[in-house]
């Protein structure tokens, strides 16, 4: 190995520098731009962890009420209601099935977002309730 003579060439010069310098920034651009995105969408799943408590909530509510009174308490709670939560306002709202012995409750919950089409993101949610009065009884034993 030789020693270089000239002290004029010692170190980096400003090709080398300002080449590492733009590898650098493109590098930082690309980590940069992924941890933006990354947390766009912890926000969006916040949103939506929220949204499924507001309609867990509702189905507790109509959990609480006994089969027979269900359809009524439905017909009583179909209008949206607006629930607000870490800033974000939630609409929860339910369809009213037709009478039956066996009905299925559905609550929709949405909200504005920009990370959904259209701006407003939805969650729903069923469950099937017995209106009737008599449990049913299944016989282990039938084949």
């Amino acid at each position: 190995m030789t020693a270089r003579k000239d002290p004029a060439d010692a170190g980096f010069t400003l090709v080398e520098v300002l080449s590492a310098l733009a590898v650098i920034g493109v590098v930082l651009t690309a980590v940069t731009t992924f941890f933006i995105r990354s947390m766009v969408v912890v926000d969006l799943q916040g949103a939506r962890q929220t949204a499924i408590r507001v309609a867990s909530s509702g189905m507790e509510e109509l959990r609480a009420v006994s089969g027979q009174l269900a359809l009524t308490w439905l017909t009583k709670h179909a209008d949206p209601v607006e629930v607000q939560m870490n800033g974000i306002t939630y609409h929860r709202g339910w369809d009213v099935p037709p009478s039956s012995s066996l009905i299925t409750a559905t609550v929709h919950v949405t909200w504005r977002s920009k990370g959904c089409p259209d701006d407003t993101c939805s969650y729903s949610t069923s469950t099937l309730i017995s209106t009737s009065s008599v449990e049913p009884v299944f016989d282990p034993a039938a084949p």
